[in-house]
């Protein structure tokens, strides 16, 4: 290829013939990855909001174990575990403890013939906004 037939290719690569994105097409590109990401950070809002949905219900139905067994024996379990064998929920049990939506192991604290049930929600700290507790109706 001569020099002459080398520079005009180059000219028109690089000229402003043609060679870019217009403005309506970058904007489309952000209105859809926009679009995208509304539906993504939906979606984890569901999910968060299905897990706490999830341990208020394992919450419960543990409260009313402990204390249908305070009620029959006197006084409450002593540990959760002991109630492996009255709830046969085997997603709720991860290496021989009752769990939350998140994993976390539920708290569990007996005081005299009463007990303290709560999950520690999200964020996996005890004593926070987001704990989830068992309150005896």
């Amino acid at each position: 290829m001569s020099r002459k037939g080398m520079a005009r290719r180059l000219r028109c690569r690089s000229g402003s013939s043609g060679g870019g994105f217009t403005l309506l097409e970058v904007l489309m590109v952000v209105v859809v990855l926009a679009i995208l990401a509304s539906m993504t950070f939906g979606y984890f809002r569901t999910l968060d909001s299905a897990r706490i949905t999830s341990t208020q219900g394992r919450v419960h139905s543990l409260g009313i174990e402990a204390a249908t067994v305070a009620k029959l024996k006197g006084f409450p379990p002593a540990a959760l575990e002991e109630l492996t064998s009255r709830l046969s929920q085997s997603g709720w049990i991860r290496d021989g403890k009752f769990v939350d939506a998140w994993d976390h192991p539920f708290e569990y604290r007996v005081e005299g013939k009463s007990f303290r049930l709560w999950s520690r929600g999200a964020d996996g700290v005890s004593g926070t906004d987001d704990d989830l507790e068992y309150k005896r109706n």
